[in-house]
């Protein structure tokens, strides 16, 4: 087992991994900054601007990774701006504002619809998500409709 500073986390890479890393970068010719496995779905994160590369001709590469792994597969941009990074996140979802307010970013919704995608059955990706922000930015996520 190996154990890898990626970023600003600790992760032990383990065989089946760091072959999720090599087939994402071979396919996508695209460097993969951090990895992390969410729930059965792979999450890779990108340079800023490299997504769309990644992700190919109408997500080409992205739907070929996840029929050769047999999991869903998500791409996200990195960025210093923690808004940008948040949209990044949750696209393709757009929320009409984001503002960052004492220590927290808070995201607001058209539709009620869009706002239960976000936090997720039992807030589970509402609490993801919160994780995420929290180890790229030392910030936390607040949703309001």
């Amino acid at each position: 087992m190996l154990l890898v500073i990626n970023m600003r986390s600790i992760q032990k890479l383990d065989m089946r991994i760091m072959g999720y890393i090599t087939m994402f970068e071979k396919l996508t010719k695209t460097e993969s900054l951090d990895f992390l496995e969410n729930k059965g779905q792979l999450v890779f994160f990108v340079k800023e601007n490299s997504a769309k590369k990644a992700a190919g001709k109408q997500g080409s590469n992205i739907k070929r990774l996840s029929h050769l792994l047999k999991k869903k597969v998500k791409i996200i941009e990195l960025n210093e701006d923690p808004k940008k990074f948040v949209q990044s996140l949750i696209f393709p979802l757009e929320p009409s504002s984001i503002e960052l307010k004492e220590g927290k970013l808070v995201l607001s919704f058209r539709t009620s619809e869009e706002r239960a995608r976000i936090i997720g059955r039992n807030g589970s990706n509402l609490e993801f998500l919160n994780k995420l922000l929290e180890n790229h930015h030392k910030l936390s996520l607040k949703v309001v409709s």
